[in-house]
């Protein structure tokens, strides 16, 4: 009884007023579940406490039509005279004889005979003259009462006004009809009293929660509960109830549950049949912008839906048209059955659409029902599955083709559909949407699939290394293209033989792969604006990077969206970035394509544009970010999924952890299953060279040997020879210097310089290194020299590392110590910011007869401590030299040897000459043997 003090002490008030011989009426009116009942149960105790007699009735719907219905429950409840419960009984037959047998409406005020409205009202006046004590005569749920029954109760309190009488009347106003009560002509005051119950306030719902889940919970759970239920004190109660058996020991949240759920029935149900119809369209539509068109329902009216809803929201079910809580919308939908609402749901679909609602809106519905029977409602959700797509709710989209699959009018419309639904899975996982190949060849061969759709099937097997059967469906579909003059089908086309010419560059011509064909002519098939980037990155795969297939790359990127279509396409054009070395405009286009991606619910194109971040991460010479990236492409989606793409990122991986000396890691990812078709491709190349690196950092030089010229032999077979792209012949060059194989090390090396182009400093700076390892002394200072002004032009500080490690120990070697000192320290600041160790020599010996002056160089941090004229005295010292012989070789006296060595021995802690070898090679354990 929260909040209901008020109302109760007016009634009792009341009742004191009857036990003085007064007769008194109260109608208390509330919406469902606000406590009438409550209220009227403690009022009834207090009357039998102070001795009246209680006379209890409640009005049902089912019985509203029965005359004298109320009286009759009245009279039940007391032993009448023996006389009068036959004259009543009498009344009561003669009545219902008088009403047809199909009146299912509430009785008119004339509809009762007069002399029978006489003769009742008679009986209920003796009755009440023959009861000694105060009476209590209560109805609840009055509303559905019958009117006669109302006005012999009202003719009652009107003649006898000194009657020790209480009447209780529970009302819950009906907002579709007039009420009952007007119709009963009831007295004014002051015999009649009006008392309202009003939902709960904030501070009722608190003590409600505190009461029942405890003073700590009722901070944290009573706004909720107040937003949930209105205020409504049943749907209080029973949220309350709910979240107290969810089996929480301390709850921070509601949970609702079956409790809640039966007294939102329950209050429709008190609401009457026609707002729980409204409340039924209203759970099915869940939308609120387009309640008004509920009106153009057959069984609705304007007026009468705006009432529905008031009644509604006083009940505390909706909140300004819409659910205030999940819980009551899924009670309205369990109480339908699953025809129920099927049937609802198409009939508002259709509605819909005939009053131009969204398509995507329509297709909810058509969805909900699981069910169509015409070709509108199949093309509407083939129409709401693009929406979906190209909005990034594939969920939308699958489901929508899922029904209009079922409905095959065509085996057209089937092969649309399925080709539909090749696309949206694809978006997730390739594999999972390649089950779906079959039909779709099947389709295609015999000509069913048209327009963009040509192409779903070919995509498939060239992702999954399957480029014959591709070439063939390709030819049978573009003749099938031709003979219908289907344009879209045949620029779809165009993209897949572009494809299939860029991923398997064999396929078409066999070994003999031609150049690339300009458009026109002949050559329409790359005449689409689409295939130009796909064309563009074969011909820098074959010719090299260039300006003008940079500016092709980024024409491409911004005249095309993202798609189904054109996701290589702009792949593609990434790739012609990063070759060509635009890396902060590919950095700029991935990012936005890939939150184009994400925003499309697309994992796939995530995962390939994420392996592109990660490639162009480690042309920057960034491997720890290549890494990340890389290994976040793969967990994308399944590594099934890759298809012969999955190249792409387990080349930059394994490159990656091989550059940071993650060797373990690294033949870890070799074991990574790889289809065979993968090495057909020019990525297959990529993942030929980073594993022969791998190899090579772990000592497997034959195998890795073996890799490299793999690469190089089919490179040159696909005239993709170009070493800014793939410089097979550096790798296998170091692979010859680490078996003392020089000379042929050199010839690699000589020959990669010879077909670097202008402008390739990336790839030049690493050709002269590698020359360098084979040059004499004298050469090699001046190829690095070269190298390292190449290198200081691009953005790659893991091979600005290398260079400055060469040339710094190139420089120790010929004496210039201070140089080398300078170069060693830059080098291994940049190898510790990039997170790669630096080789401890990455220079072999020079060859005999070649030696330098210094021929013993000190480690780094030994030269660090001594001036390069100690160092000079220190190096003629450790190889035997005297005093004088250093002096004469020196050009400086003996003296001023004995102070440079002086003062060695204090720098290095040493005490005598023999020392400095080992001080040379280990200054710790020289200090320690002093």
């Amino acid at each position: 009884m929260y909040e209901r003090e008020k109302q109760l002490a007016l009634l009792l008030r009341l009742l004191q007023d009857s036990l003085r011989g007064n007769t008194r009426l109260a109608v208390v009116s509330g919406a469902p579940g606000h406590g009438k009942t409550e209220l009227l149960a403690a009022l009834a105790e207090e009357a039998r406490r102070a001795g009246a007699v209680h006379f209890s009735a409640t009005a049902s719907r089912a019985e509203q039509a029965v005359p004298f219905g109320v009286l009759a429950q009245l009279s039940r409840g007391v032993d009448l005279p023996r006389d009068m419960g036959i004259q009543m009984s009498r009344l009561l037959n003669q009545a219902l004889s008088a009403v047809p047998g199909s009146a299912a409406t509430p009785q008119e005020p004339g509809a009762v005979a007069p002399r029978l409205f006489h003769q009742m009202g008679t009986v209920l006046y003796d009755l009440v003259e023959s009861i000694p004590r105060p009476l209590l005569i209560s109805v609840d749920d009055v509303q559905f009462a019958d009117t006669a029954s109302l006005l012999c109760l009202s003719t009652l309190v009107r003649r006898r006004r000194s009657t020790p009488l209480l009447l209780i009347l529970n009302e819950h106003p009906s907002p579709l009809s007039s009420s009952a009560l007007l119709k009963a002509e009831l007295p004014p005051e002051p015999l009649s009293h009006q008392v309202r119950l009003p939902p709960l306030s904030k501070g009722g719902v608190a003590a409600l929660v505190a009461e029942c889940l405890g003073e700590p919970a009722a901070p944290a759970l009573s706004d909720a509960c107040l937003a949930a239920t209105g205020g409504n004190p049943l749907l209080v109660r029973r949220l309350i109830e709910d979240t107290a058996g969810s089996g929480q020991p301390a709850p921070q949240t509601l949970r609702a549950g079956h409790r809640f759920e039966q007294a939102v029935l329950d209050c429709l149900y008190r609401c009457g049949p026609y707002v729980r119809t409204v409340a039924r369209q209203m759970a099915v539509l869940n939308d609120l912008r387009y309640a008004p068109l509920l009106t153009r329902l057959a069984d609705v009216d304007p007026q009468s839906l705006s009432l529905a809803l008031g009644a509604l929201q006083e009940a505390g079910i909706l909140v300004d048209g819409t659910w205030r809580h999940p819980g009551a919308r899924a009670a309205v939908l369990h109480d339908m059955t699953a025809e129920e609402r099927a049937d609802l749901h198409t009939r508002i679909g259709t509605l819909l659409f005939k009053n131009g609602a969204p398509v995507t809106a329509v297709a909810h519905h058509l969805i909900s029902a699981s069910r169509i029977d015409n070709d509108c409602a199949a093309a509407v959700l083939l129409e709401a599955a693009e929406h979906g797509l190209t909005d990034g709710d594939t969920a939308l989209a699958f489901n929508c083709l899922s029904v209009a699959h079922q409905y095959g009018t065509s085996e057209e419309h089937r092969a649309t559909t399925t080709a539909m639904l090749f696309r949206t899975e694809w978006r997730t996982d390739p594999r999972t949407a390649a089950r779906r190949v079959p039909a779709l060849l099947e389709a295609a061969r015999s000509g069913r699939l048209s327009g963009r759709h040509v192409s779903a099937p070919i995509d498939s097997l060239l992702w999954f290394g399957r480029p014959d059967t591709a070439l063939d469906t390709l030819e049978q579909m573009e003749q099938h293209a031709w003979r219908r003059q289907d344009a879209e089908a045949s620029a779809s086309l165009q993209i897949s033989r572009a494809q299939l010419t860029l991923l398997y560059p064999t396929t078409l011509y066999g070994d003999d792969a031609p150049s690339v064909p300009a458009p026109g002519g002949d050559s329409l098939r790359w005449a689409s604006s689409r295939t130009q980037a796909l064309s563009e990155l074969l011909q820098v795969m074959r010719d090299g990077p260039s300006p003008l297939s940079a500016l092709a790359a980024e024409q491409t990127l911004v005249s095309h969206r993202l798609n189904d279509q054109t996701v290589l396409p702009l792949a593609a054009a990434i790739g012609i970035l990063i070759a060509v070395g635009r890396f902060s405009s590919a950095d700029r286009w991935i990012d936005r394509l890939d939150s184009t991606a994400r925003s499309q619910s697309a994992p796939a194109w995530q995962a390939l544009f994420g392996s592109l971040q990660a490639k162009l991460a480690l042309r920057r010479g960034r491997p720890a970010a290549a890494v990340r990236l890389a290994e976040a492409a793969l967990s994308g989606i399944p590594a099934a999924s890759w298809g012969v793409m999955i190249a792409l990122p387990l080349s930059v991986a394994l490159e990656a952890h091989t550059l940071l000396g993650a060797h373990s890691t690294a033949l870890a990812q070799l074991g990574v299953p790889t289809p065979d078709a993968m090495f057909q491709t020019p990525l297959g190349l990529q993942y030929l060279r980073s594993r022969g690196r791998v190899m090579v950092a772990t000592g497997q030089t034959q195998a890795a040997l073996e890799d490299f010229t793999a690469v190089g032999e089919l490179a040159t077979r696909w005239r993709m020879d170009i070493p800014a792209l793939l410089p097979w012949r550096t790798d296998a060059a170091r692979v010859h210097l680490a078996r003392g194989e020089t000379e042929r090390a050199r010839e690699l090396a000589q020959e990669q310089l010879a077909l670097v182009q202008p402008g390739q400093h990336q790839v030049r700076a690493v050709t002269l290194r590698a020359l360098a390892a084979t040059a004499s002394a004298q050469e090699r200072g001046r190829l690095l020299g070269q190298a390292l002004e190449a290198v200081q032009q691009c953005d790659n500080p893991v091979e600005l590392a290398y260079t400055l490690n060469d040339v710094g120990r190139c420089h120790q070697e010929a004496g210039q110590y201070s140089k080398g000192r300078m170069a060693l320290r830059r080098a291994r600041q940049l190898a510790e910011e990039s997170g790669v160790p630096l080789p401890a020599r990455t220079l072999p010996e020079a060859p005999r007869g070649q030696q330098p002056r210094a021929a013993v160089v000190a480690s780094e941090d030994l030269a660090g401590k001594l001036s390069d004229a100690e160092m000079r005295v220190v190096s003629l010292a450790i190889r035997g030299h005297s005093n004088r012989q250093i002096a004469a070789k020196l050009f400086v006296t003996v003296s001023t040897v004995e102070q440079h060595l002086t003062r060695v021995y204090r720098k290095l802690g040493i005490k005598r000459r023999s020392d400095l070898t080992l001080a040379l090679h280990g200054g710790d354990t020289a200090r320690r043997a002093s």
